[in-house]
């Protein structure tokens, strides 16, 4: 039977770059689906169900508070909002225009990627500390002041070796009484990844819900401190805000409810070796060919999933860049990650 890719004459791809919002994100459980067409036939008071969600949620997690999202940028654009303008209705209406509010978030040059544009969005101004040669502990101290709204700090590169440690953020951060808001929104599995920096003394934390969750790939999760979680709700949906265009939907709450509930009682296990076994498969499918490089890495402690390199040597006639554009545009389109930073 033709189905509605070739119907719409779109080539669907074999993904090899993982749970990518260019690619779709993940695939999504049909229980998930069917919650999500059910849930989608009644109306509701979208606050009360927001409410509701976020109080199951937290307890499921064992965190104080919790705030489904459209997604992870959206995180960064609510939480941005909630630590400058509050819950207070005229600042909240005030926004993008942050004047007279703390309005400066504090990020490491490491730790700036193309999606703080949703910071931005909020109204914020960037102060960025840069930390190339060393870790910029006394710069970043000297930077929190009486404008810091928040400190923003990227899970992914928590390992970076120049950067502030997290618990010396924190540290210093709680000092000050300055909320630090956490991006984590691709770091997951582990599962304990989603309660450890709440647990460290994280303000708030963000995560995609369309990623390792397998929620809709127009969901995320922000969780932390109640009076900063019951900020971001006033400042997104269904208010007239600037979260307003990040609209998140009752049936795609309702379905990443159900999703992170199939998450938590997965066989991680299970799963892990699974991954294991097609990355094997494929390490010993590709490693006999000359001029190629085939080895095993891991991304980082917050994001543990099997993954393999292949880098074409100089002798291979061509690059990374080349191969991966061949093999999206074969017989079979197969999509990979490009990583070019070493």
């Amino acid at each position: 039977a033709m189905d509605i890719y070739e119907e719409l004459g779109v080539r669907t791809v074999i993904n090899a770059a993982g749970c990518v919002t260019q690619y779709g994100g993940s695939l999504v459980a049909p229980e998930v689906m069917d919650i999500m067409s059910e849930s989608s036939q009644q109306f509701c008071i979208l606050d009360e169900l927001r409410e509701k969600v976020g109080q199951k949620i937290a307890s499921m997690l064992d965190v104080e508070a919790a705030y489904v999202t459209a997604g992870a940028a959206c995180g960064m654009l609510l939480t941005t909002a909630a630590c400058m303008a509050g819950s207070d209705p005229v600042k909240i209406a005030q926004l993008p225009d942050a004047t007279g509010m703390r309005n400066e978030v504090i990020i490491q040059t490491s730790h700036r990627i193309p999606y703080d544009q949703a910071l931005r969005l909020a109204g914020a101004n960037l102060i960025e500390i840069n930390d190339q040669d060393a870790p910029p502990t006394e710069a970043m101290r000297n930077a929190i002041n009486e404008n810091t709204a928040a400190v923003f700090y990227l899970a992914n590169a928590m390992h970076h070796a120049t950067s502030v440690p997290l618990d010396q953020v924190l540290e210093m951060a709680h000092a000050a009484s300055t909320p630090v808001i956490v991006d984590a929104a691709s770091e997951c599995p582990p599962v304990s990844t989603l309660t450890r920096f709440c647990r460290a003394g994280a303000a708030l934390v963000i995560f995609s819900g369309g990623k390792s969750i397998m929620g809709p790939q127009s969901t995320g999760l922000v969780v932390g401190r109640e009076d900063l979680i019951a900020a971001c709700a006033a400042n997104g949906n269904p208010f007239a805000t600037v979260g307003r265009p990040s609209k998140v939907s009752r049936e795609e709450i309702i379905a990443f409810l159900k999703a992170l509930e199939l998450y938590l009682q997965r066989d991680h296990d299970a799963d892990m070796m699974r991954w294991e076994e097609q990355v094997q498969h494929i390490e010993a499918t590709l490693s006999g060919i000359r001029h190629f490089t085939v080895e095993r890495f891991t991304k980082a402690e917050t994001y543990m999933v099997p993954l393999l390199r292949i880098r074409p040597e100089t002798g291979a006639g061509i690059t990374s860049e080349e191969l991966a554009e061949v093999l999206r545009e074969g017989e079979s389109r197969i999509v990979v990650d490009q990583h070019t930073d070493e």
